[in-house]
């Protein structure tokens, strides 16, 4: 082991924790004690660990060997340091409100236990310095995180669960398989070595490899997509955040789906550094993520699910800018740090406005905007909060929000002029840019409106209920917000400091011209305020238009909101678990286990053939012998046997002659019972999951084979 011993320190310390959470037992307010505090801990060892970092001469670093046969590898850039802090600031927050939130709720060991795994996780994930340590740490980070969404054990949670999980399990064997692509072709997956490795490859020209090498980086993206909640893989999302504990939401959707992000930057950053098509698919998949989630969040009445579909449509928001950066190569300075800065910035968001979520749930434990409707009238200061995330999320000038969309607004338009015949297309994507960013602050102002601002009904749900919020939980939602407020109105610290720091990312960094280019950024000038003003007149446009035509009753004070999304529109429900429980399941049974037990049955004839028609005239007088011999003596027995069982029928068994002997029955039951569960077993998603884990196990094992033959 070599290198910096404070990042280890970083990412065993969580780990640590969590033992001790287990160990204190029933104990509630030991638990929170522990859990707090081993956050705060975790603080102090990120800060020694930056400290350091400043102090010394190079780049920290810390390999830790023979762990996995190849080792783990950490490192702490400018990108990294942003991002340990805003990590651990987020998990403080989160801990913080749970203390609240929870109260005397069961299960609390177990949910700070495995958050404190899912807190190593993620930051091994962001020091990592390697693919390998990055998918050891994501899938670790994956399968803890499970117990967020399975919390409270009910049945859609349980189902929410099911689906999180199988997008997790299945998205992390796909990026398996293009890591190990990627590593046969380039030689390594140490991040630092990727881009001359892959530059080798297209500067090559060999069609062969450069299609391996999409196809690696397909894999990859589907990955790290999966986690970010990427279209079409983002049904995780709306289904988890309503049922999860939303201090859990915050970091699921702050968090977690940045781990998916820091995947897709290495892939625009080192493997296709200045490659169009590639660029172009991320800014695409990015254009339809973020119109969809809008749309989905403009239709939604729980408050929970329109902030989950928020988050969806904020992460096209960074992927656009993610793709513009292989596209505009030397140029592309504006849309790398609007990516990079938007990161921060949803974090931000979201932590702000799912603890406030959780500020109102843990009370009234209610979700529907129709039952929360004049919630928060006499709660001015949750109103503030709430208000200062909404309006960020939205866009509004002076905010920290503006700061990021404006940046890569700009990078898109500054595309355009470079696109040629694919100007008419990008010119699209900026319109559904600004369009979709009007629907946020459409959807922002109904939820703002409904709890804060509209009348409540006469005799409302929540009516007797506790509206108390402790000083520690106004005080965790109180530092984001501060944050989005300091952001906003010092855009230069924003930018020239924080964007400068978070461009030195693996080989990344800003040259001299790029510096340039942030320093002369003049953010309130009117053509970088435009696109803002535009989106923000949409969206009230927008946000009369769902008054009008989303609502029922009294449209102006106290409206019921209305849901008119088509339940039957599912992603999940329409496509992945038919495919998941009905589909593949048969295509398993009928084709390839048929396949294979012909291929076995021939394979036995064929060797057995040639032995049987050797054997066959030796045995076959033999045979014949033995049958007729046996025939006749079978015949003498069964006559036997049958007039005993007459006899001890008439004088043994006489009185059980109408009896059913219990064994008996209880076979046949045990016969129908395992014939139902083999029915529900195999149309089950679990079922399909596995059949699928056992097709990538396979293609994984032929990839082994090729690569150390």
């Amino acid at each position: 082991m070599k290198g910096n011993i404070f990042l280890l320190l970083l990412i065993l310390w969580p780990f640590v924790s969590s033992l001790f959470i287990f160990l204190s037992g029933a104990n509630k307010k030991r638990t929170e004690r522990i859990a707090l505090s081993a956050v705060a801990e975790e603080i102090l060892i990120a800060a020694a660990a930056i400290w350091l970092s400043v102090r010394s001469s190079g780049m920290p670093y810390l390999a830790v060997p023979f762990v996995e046969g190849f080792g783990l590898s950490f490192r702490l850039d400018g990108f990294r340091i942003v991002y340990l802090c805003v990590t651990v600031m987020m998990w403080f927050c989160s801990t913080a409100s749970s203390l609240q939130y929870f109260g005397d709720a069961k299960n609390n060991v177990r949910y700070y236990c495995l958050s404190m795994w899912t807190f190593a996780a993620t930051l091994g994930v962001f020091l990592s310095a390697d693919l390998l340590t990055t998918f050891t740490f994501f899938e670790i980070m994956s399968l803890a995180s499970y117990a967020y969404v399975a919390h409270t054990e009910k049945k859609d949670a349980m189902r929410a669960a099911e689906t999180y999980l199988a997008v997790a399990v299945i998205g992390g064997l796909v990026m398996l398989m293009g890591l190990l692509i990627l590593n046969h072709m380039v030689g390594t997956l140490n991040m630092l070595e990727l881009k001359d490795g892959c530059e080798e490859i297209f500067a090559a020209g060999d069609k062969s490899e450069i299609r391996a090498l999409f196809a690696a980086g397909g894999c990859i993206l589907f990955g790290f997509g999966a986690k970010a909640g990427m279209f079409p893989l983002h049904i995780w999302l709306p289904k988890a955040h309503p049922v999860a504990p939303a201090p859990a939401s915050a970091l699921l959707s702050g968090v977690l789906t940045k781990c998916g992000i820091f995947g897709v930057l290495i892939l625009v950053l080192e493997i296709f550094a200045e490659n169009f098509a590639f660029g172009i698919t991320v800014v695409l998949l990015g254009t339809v993520t973020m119109l969809l989630g809008a749309v989905l969040a403009v239709f939604s009445v729980d408050l929970k699910r329109t902030l989950a579909c928020s988050s969806v449509s904020q992460i096209g928001f960074i992927l656009i800018g993610c793709g513009l950066i292989p596209l505009l190569e030397e140029e592309c300075t504006l849309a790398m740090s609007g990516a990079m800065l938007y990161m921060v910035n949803h974090s931000m968001f979201k932590l702000t406005l799912f603890l406030c979520a959780a500020a109102i749930y843990m009370n009234c434990h209610m979700l529907n905007l129709n039952d929360l409707k004049g919630y928060g009238r006499d709660l001015p200061l949750l109103k503030i909060l709430f208000a200062i995330g909404a309006r960020g999320i939205s866009g509004v000038p002076m905010l920290s929000g503006d700061v990021s969309k404006t940046l890569i607004h700009e990078g898109l338009v500054e595309y355009i002029h470079e696109a040629g015949s694919l100007a008419p297309l990008f010119k699209t994507i900026e319109i559904l840019f600004l369009v979709s960013g009007g629907m946020t602050f459409a959807y922002m102002m109904k939820i703002f409106h409904a709890i804060f601002v509209d009348r409540p009904d006469p005799e409302p749900r929540y009516a007797g209920k506790d509206k108390s919020i402790s000083s520690l939980t106004y005080v965790s939602i109180a530092i984001p917000a501060a944050l989005i407020l300091v952001f906003g109105a010092v855009p230069k610290l924003f930018v020239n400091f924080i964007a400068r720091l978070m461009g030195t990312f693996n080989s990344a960094a800003y040259n001299a011209e790029q510096l340039e280019v942030l320093e002369g950024l003049h953010l309130f000038s009117w053509e970088n305020l435009k696109g803002s003003l535009i989106s923000l007149g949409l969206g009230t446009v927008f946000f009369i238009l769902i008054r009008l035509f989303l609502t029922a009753g009294d449209k102006r004070k106290s409206p019921e909101y209305l849901n008119r999304w088509p339940a039957k529109l599912d992603l999940e429900e329409l496509v992945y678990r038919p495919l998941l429980t009905g589909f593949f399941p048969f295509i398993f049974r009928h084709l390839y286990v048929t396949e294979i037990l012909k291929g076995i049955w021939k394979g036995i004839m064929t060797a057995g053939g040639f032995i049987g028609r050797c054997l066959a005239s030796v045995f076959t007088y033999f045979w014949r012998f033995v049958m007729k011999v046996g025939e006749k003596a079978g015949i003498i027995l069964a006559d036997t046997f049958a007039a005993i069982v007459d006899l001890m029928r008439v004088h043994v068994f006489k009185d059980l002659e109408d009896k059913e002997h219990p064994r008996l029955e209880r076979m046949r039951r045990g016969y129908i019972k395992a014939e139902v569960y083999y029915k529900i077993v195999s149309g089950a998603l679990s079922f399909g999951l596995m059949l699928i884990s056992l097709g990538l196990c396979g293609t994984l094992i032929y990839l082994l084979y090729l690569m150390f033959r």
